[in-house]
């Protein structure tokens, strides 16, 4: 079942990123988790869909992994990883 999160907080240069959940947990995403969706188009801010899930090579004391991540149907994506003016935050 989807979960609906926001981007906390990006890595431009690694390409990765994490994802505030539904009850606050953190969870840790790769660009190559994304789907239908451009890293670019993300920023601290944005709402997003995703699954939570594993990679072979996750250890137990290491974040939640989100996989299948998309932007919320109702997000206004970023621009080159800009975040949003506060007014434009849902």
């Amino acid at each position: 079942m989807a979960m609906r999160g926001t981007v906390d907080r990006l890595n431009t240069d690694g390409r990765f990123g994490f994802i505030v959940g539904p009850n606050g947990e953190e969870y840790f995403f790769h660009q190559s988790a994304l789907e239908a969706t451009r890293y670019e188009d993300l920023a601290p801010g944005v709402p997003v869909e995703f699954d939570s899930g594993e990679d072979p090579g996750d250890t137990p004391d290491e974040h939640l992994r989100a996989i299948r991540i998309r932007l919320a149907d109702d997000a206004i994506p970023a621009a080159d990883n800009e975040s949003l003016p506060p007014e434009k935050v849902f």
